[in-house]
């Protein structure tokens, strides 16, 4: 079988999310750490995004598409429930994650930190505190989220590998730090995933800055 490919660079949530799932089910990749908007990825990808997997002829873009052939495709854990209730259920909270809570946490708070744009390079304070009610908010949903130990339920899944990334840049940071750590759910969950032996296979080198 040809060996998979994940492309993209380590450090973005969405390609160690890929890689956390690869883990998961026991899937030997290779990390290709190549930025969005590369030619090479470019040539994979339609929008020229990362993640892309690659595997012989197979070529995936989305995170989403990558991560359902990597736990329907191989042996391992199942990272979805089979049965349509669990699945549905661990399905909206992947679908949260994806469309709401990782916009608002990474695009627009984590990224005002991150790629401020401003002449000295130090955070964007106005685009920091216009981000933080957000913030506040979905970390707060997430916590209430977490109270069977996963994300929205009892067993890791999907969501949880979107999530963790996620929660563990966003512990480096002063103010969403500081909320995280005021928790009910979120510090034990965060220590106890980034033990989890996939999350620590896969823990990408430090952002640069």
């Amino acid at each position: 079988m040809p060996p998979i490919e994940i492309i993209g660079l380590p450090q973005s949530n969405f390609v160690w999310a890929a890689r956390i799932a690869a883990a998961e089910k026991g899937v030997p990749h290779v990390n290709l750490p190549l930025p969005p908007g590369h030619p090479d990825v470019a040539a994979l990808h339609p929008l020229g995004r990362i993640p892309v997997l690659r595997q012989g002829d197979l070529v995936l873009a989305e995170s989403r598409a990558i991560m359902g052939f990597i736990d329907q495709g191989f042996d391992g854990p199942a990272l979805m429930p089979r049965g349509a209730r669990a699945a549905a259920l661990a399905e909206q909270w992947v679908s949260v994650v994806l469309t709401t809570a990782e916009p608002a946490l990474i695009r627009r708070y984590f990224f005002a930190h991150l790629f401020p744009g401003t002449p000295d390079g130090r955070p964007d304070r106005a685009r920091v505190e216009a981000a933080l009610p957000e913030t506040e908010r979905y970390l707060a949903l997430l916590d209430g989220a977490l109270a069977e130990g996963f994300l929205g339920g009892a067993a890791f899944t999907l969501a949880d590998a979107y999530l963790v990334p996620i929660l563990h840049w966003l512990r480096g940071l002063p103010e969403s730090g500081a909320r995280i750590a005021a928790g009910q759910h979120l510090p034990a969950y965060l220590d106890r995933m980034m033990a989890r032996p996939a999350v620590a296979a896969t823990v990408p080198p430090p952002l640069p800055g």
